[in-house]
């Protein structure tokens, strides 16, 4: 089992260079994927951002949309965890806390491209980045 984040679905999903493949390969090596229950919408977000940016068409955002419901993440509701979502306020944002704290509950690795995600203190659950293009 792993948590998978945002950064590293859409990655799979959208970018078809050495990054997207790095994803790909992280999230192939397991097939059972956990996630806090806000994940789809994060992915929307990107991919989103990604169209504004012109870096991903709308038939191309609109391609992927259609995939999101057949990906095989369990979501699991964030309202039981709260209380460590909090706990980690000084150090993540309440999405990526939320990440944090699936992980810890299932004593799953988590798999992020999210540089600040990587590299924040306060997590106890082990973060597998996706590492950036060079």
């Amino acid at each position: 089992m792993i948590v998978v984040d945002a950064s590293a679905v859409v990655l799979s999903l959208s970018d078809r260079g050495p990054r997207g493949d790095a994803a790909r390969a992280l999230l192939a090596a397991d097939p059972e994927w956990v996630a806090p229950e806000h994940v789809v919408i994060e992915v929307m977000q990107s991919l989103r951002g990604l169209y504004l940016a012109k870096q991903l068409t709308a038939e191309e955002v609109a391609e992927l949309t259609r995939r999101l419901p057949g990906l095989a993440i369990r979501k699991v509701e964030v309202a039981p965890l709260l209380g460590r979502i909090w706990e980690l306020k000084d150090n993540l944002t309440p999405d990526d806390a939320a990440y944090v704290a699936v992980a810890e509950l299932h004593g799953a690795p988590l798999v992020t491209a999210d540089l600040r995600l990587m590299r924040a203190s306060g997590p106890r659950c082990e973060i597998r980045g996706i590492p950036a293009a060079d």
